[in-house]
């Protein structure tokens, strides 16, 4: 079996509602949101999917730049290759794109996908997985007022959520933090993401003022290219922190471990390192580590929750955090695959089938496609 030709489809999806953030404001207003799908082929009939999500400024790599560097160099220097040649072309992309995470993930997942389809196993038995089990999702709030966040928040346990992850920013934290605990009572998970929102003396502050409610980690408090600053943080709190926006790339994990800034591994589809093949080798390292871990994402479309659901259910045992995933009908107003993965009372559910076990609709793809560039 060979890669005969790879497409690339970036695709803007409007969005339901707007997110926000600290430091950021409201992330993308009126802005659809932005994604990069792939179609691999096979001179067999086989067609693997892939997708990834950029959403500057929370993603380095923007949409036309992924394009780009799946076009200029990855494409060109995987077609011809067998799909199961996974160390072969790794090897390939990590030399002519030594960074570009999101790039690369984009055409490893359809690769997995096109495995599983060729081996009629959905992509959680080729990681060595038992039969997948629904998988409890935290739910996402935005900044907020604390009477605002703490109903939303108790709406959400009402629908079955047994997980919050609350934005939070200065003047907006720990009064915020201790409503919704309140709220939702001691039985739901709690954690908070600041976004970079705080300099290390006022995240110190802040993060041991919100201790005592409960919290089992603190995203991203810092800025996220000074590694020092997050490790003094870390050191100076019981709470672990979750880097986000600083782990990007694989080096970016060696030197954040390295320095002690990891609490919780946070792991996507698309960072750090990227892929089916990015996670299942960091998730491995976590498991001879014992490093606590999580599997999360930004708001996504069916093919990347697809590929994230496979992953968690492979690695139940490994992922110590329960995930986060989002996408359609939340934030998105649709999508692009035939059946959306399915949301239900807090719960995530995993899609039939081999392969990562979604399609495309085509006549999704024709009304929310910008092109689709052909590579053979």
């Amino acid at each position: 079996m060979r890669i005969k030709e790879i497409e690339i489809i970036p695709v803007d999806m409007p969005r339901c509602k707007v997110l926000k953030l600290a430091r950021y404001g409201n992330l993308g207003e009126g802005e659809p949101f932005e994604f990069i799908l792939t179609r691999v082929h096979t001179d067999e009939g086989v067609t693997g999917v892939g997708e990834v999500p950029p959403l500057p400024p929370l993603s380095p790599e923007s949409q036309p730049v992924v394009a780009a560097v799946i076009k200029k160099w990855l494409a060109p220097n995987v077609l011809g290759l067998d799909p199961f040649e996974t160390e072969e072309i790794w090897a390939r992309m990590d030399y002519y794109a030594p960074t570009y995470s999101m790039a690369k993930a984009a055409i490893d997942m359809a690769l997995w996908d096109i495995k599983g389809k060729t081996l009629g196993v959905p992509v959680h038995r080729l990681l060595g997985g038992s039969p997948p089990e629904k998988i409890p999702n935290v739910a996402l709030i935005g900044l907020g007022e604390p009477a605002e966040v703490a109903s939303t928040a108790e709406g959400l346990t009402a629908e079955g959520y047994t997980g919050i992850r609350l934005k939070i920013g200065p003047g907006q934290d720990v009064e915020c933090t201790a409503a919704v605990r309140e709220a939702v009572g001691d039985d739901v998970s709690l954690r908070v993401d600041c976004n970079q929102g705080y300099g290390v003396a006022d995240a110190v502050k802040m993060i041991r003022a919100v201790e005592p409610y409960g919290v089992e980690a603190v995203e991203q408090p810092t800025v996220w290219w000074d590694f020092a600053s997050l490790a003094e943080v870390a050191a100076a709190v019981d709470t672990p922190i979750l880097p986000h926006e600083s782990m990007y790339l694989l080096s970016d994990v060696k030197n954040l471990i390295d320095v002690g800034a990891v609490g919780v591994l946070g792991l996507k589809t698309y960072r750090p390192w990227g892929g089916v093949t990015g996670a299942r080798r960091l998730l491995e390292m976590a498991r001879v580590m014992n490093i606590p871990c999580m599997f999360h994402d930004d708001v996504e479309m069916g093919v990347s929750l697809a590929a994230a659901t496979q992953i968690i259910s492979a690695y139940r045992r490994v992922i110590t955090h329960k995930c986060e995933l989002s996408g359609f009908p939340e934030w998105m107003k649709d999508d692009v695959v035939k059946k959306p993965i399915r949301f239900e009372g807090g719960f995530v559910h995993v899609p039939d089938g081999p392969g990562l076990g979604v399609e495309l609709d085509d006549s999704k793809l024709e009304k929310y496609a910008k092109e689709i560039v052909t590579l053979r």
